[in-house]
């Protein structure tokens, strides 16, 4: 298979001078993971969903967060040849070009595994099973797997990091997962998607207090919506007296 048989053809072309606040609105409405900054008639840089995910970034540009290492790969590229690209460059896409060199479409992971789901047949996951895959993730390569994987199946995920103390870390894992998964386009700003993954954290949170109540920790945590639900994995360590304790992981979800 090459990359012309799975490529977007039609992808999303942006200025450098474009806001951080419309690069994201652009991501959330096309669907698509990856932007390119093209400049006359160029492509300067490229953007992926994880580089709009900055704190105090309102007042940056595409200039500012886009990877300006770019990588043309032709149309008749192999897949595993633009996998081993995507890989080992860190980049987010891969502008395809023709024989020309002109600009025909661009490829990313998550074209890749859609295209790969669509020829194998491979049976989808559920949105549970999905967000479990997404927490336990350990590098930041699994995690863009497990993303566009996530994607291929028509569902919407998102990671975040929380550390806090017993007092605090409750309402931590609430807001941190609610502002990762408004970052990201798995909800918007609709106050009843964000109660429903706050319900979902809850959920899952109750199940870890259960037995280790009182004790703040670490964890990684993963939103994934999809078929009417939203299901919020938890996965980590609690700290303090049990820092060397085994991992916990638990799974809330809620009706979207």
């Amino acid at each position: 298979m090459t990359v012309e048989r799975i490529m977007n053809k039609d992808p999303v072309i942006i200025s450098p001078d474009t806001p951080i606040g419309e690069l994201r609105r652009v991501l959330l409405n096309s669907g698509n993971t990856v932007i390119l900054v093209i400049e006359e008639d160029e492509a300067i840089g490229i953007i992926g969903d994880r580089d709009l995910l900055r704190p105090n970034s309102e007042c940056l540009t595409a200039q500012d967060v886009m990877n300006t290492k770019i990588i043309n790969v032709s149309v008749d590229c192999s897949i595993s040849e633009a996998c081993f690209l995507l890989i080992n460059a860190g980049t987010s896409g891969l502008p395809v070009v023709n024989e020309d060199g002109h600009l025909v479409g661009v490829i990313s992971a998550r074209d890749i595994i859609s295209g790969l789901v669509g020829d194998e047949g491979v049976t989808k996951v559920s949105v549970e099973s999905a967000s479990i895959y997404l927490a336990m993730t350990r590098s930041r390569e699994y995690e863009r797997y497990w993303l566009d994987k996530i994607r291929s199946y028509g569902y919407r995920g998102a990671i975040t990091q929380v550390g806090a103390s017993a007092d605090r870390l409750a309402a931590k894992l609430r807001e941190s997962m609610i502002a990762a998964a408004a970052a990201l386009g798995v909800i918007s700003e609709d106050p009843r998607e964000k109660i429903a993954v706050s319900n979902a954290v809850r959920d899952a949170f109750i199940q870890l207090s259960v037995s280790n109540l009182g004790l703040g920790g670490g964890f990684k945590m993963a939103a994934v919506r999809g078929e009417g639900r939203v299901s919020v994995a938890i996965f980590g360590r609690f700290g303090h007296a049990l820092v060397d304790g085994p991992e916990q992981l638990a799974v809330g979800y809620s009706i979207i």
